[in-house]
């Protein structure tokens, strides 16, 4: 059961698109640039903000060319933050709300943009779901001021590399000055669960929860601490808000049935 959980210390990075998955060949994408965050100098006409059809026309020139700087660039030119919110979140154009989600993983902010990429994570299409868990990764580590952007970086490298005394401290004087930063606790819990303190991350979970629902990664550590902590009721229902967020995981399901499969004898008894 453990090992089919959905592990949430993913790096917010644009690690490439598998061969195929777009259905468009692939390409690497690189670290956004901080330009790339401005809103939109022009705007896209009446009829383009709802369609998207020159945002899809940008989306075709970066599977060609593969600069997603000049990509953003176009998008940023012609398309405020709003815009591409509605465009992913209305447009019945499947390719233009994968170039919106692209486009907000890279320039969106998290007050704005959270909500409607948390929302696409129920998208009809495979694809855009799977942009909009990336794209959410990306917005939440870069969700505070640049300072504690930097300092959160480095509580995720410190744990990558085993450094956990290093990392706490860090995440405990980044929570101390940046109270609503939500991940910053997710951070910290993911190193409370690294120690076997799984009743501190639980609550470092719910803290992120509380800050931010739609986030999945949270969900799942909090998932498999209650686990640990032989909650399986708990486990239960969190998987079941889980499920809300993300209905087409199947594992999800599987994990569900599983375990409402061990609960049940356990109650008649």
């Amino acid at each position: 059961m453990t090992e089919r959980l959905r592990w949430w210390a993913r790096r917010p990075a644009w690690l490439g698109i598998l061969p195929g998955l777009l259905g468009l060949g692939c390409w690497a994408f690189e670290p956004a640039r901080a330009e790339a965050s401005r809103p939109g100098i022009g705007a896209a006409d009446r009829g383009d903000a709802e369609t998207g059809a020159l945002l899809v026309a940008y989306f075709q020139r970066l599977l060609d060319d593969r600069d997603l700087g000049a990509f953003q660039d176009r998008v940023a030119a012609r398309y405020t933050e709003g815009a591409l919110g509605r465009i992913l979140a209305e447009s019945p154009v499947t390719t233009a709300r994968r170039a919106a989600v692209v486009a907000l993983g890279q320039q969106g902010r998290f007050e704005q943009s959270n909500a409607v990429l948390g929302r696409a994570l129920r998208d009809s299409d495979a694809v855009v779901r799977r942009l909009a868990e990336d794209a959410l990764w990306s917005i939440w580590f870069r969700a505070g001021r640049p300072e504690h952007n930097r300092t959160l970086q480095e509580v995720s490298h410190l744990i990558g590399r085993g450094q956990m005394s290093r990392a706490e401290t860090l995440a405990n004087d980044l929570i101390r000055v940046a109270p609503d930063f939500a991940e910053a606790y997710n951070q910290r819990a993911i190193l409370y669960f690294h120690q076997g303190r799984f009743a501190e991350s639980a609550a470092d979970c719910q803290r992120v929860l509380s800050r931010n629902p739609y986030h999945f990664g949270a969900l799942s550590g909090l998932a498999q601490c209650l686990l640990r902590l032989d909650r399986p009721a708990d486990v239960l229902k969190t998987l079941h808000r889980a499920l809300k967020l993300q209905p087409y995981q199947d594992g999800l399901r599987e994990n569900i049935r599983l375990l409402e499969a061990q609960i049940a004898p356990e109650a008649s008894r």
